[in-house]
């Protein structure tokens, strides 16, 4: 069983909760917030399961196409869309970037709902 499994049902639970209250500029800024951690821990933990089954992962774009083949998630592309989303948050001042960020949140909330469950199956 992955340890992280629980932190990062945890962390989506308060991105989830972030991202439903985004209309004051501390609100945005919270729930970006909330995107970065889960964005850093869903790969993170899905590199930490690749490596516990002998597969040598080197950076999240690497994790991100050997999760696919694993069946971990299903199209890598939108997870490289994703790490471009976080590198720019980066950058969260300038207000197109803001709403670049929040437009991603439905897709993340989706794509990361798929990653725990699959995660889930793979590790009974």
């Amino acid at each position: 069983m992955i340890k992280n499994l629980d932190k990062l049902k945890k962390a989506q639970s308060k991105f989830e909760k972030f991202r439903q209250n985004l209309t004051t500029e501390q609100e945005q800024v919270g729930a970006i917030q909330a995107f970065e951690f889960c964005y850093e821990l869903a790969w993170k933990t899905i590199k930490k399961f690749l490596e516990s089954e002998n597969f040598e992962v080197t950076s999240p774009k690497d994790t991100f196409r050997k999760a696919a083949i694993n069946g971990i998630i299903s199209n890598p592309e939108i997870w490289f869309d994703f790490q471009n989303i976080r590198n720019i948050t980066v950058h969260t001042y300038e207000e197109d970037n803001i709403l670049l960020v929040l437009n991603a949140f439905d897709s993340f909330s989706i794509e990361l709902e798929k990653v725990i469950i699959n995660l889930e199956k793979l590790n009974v």
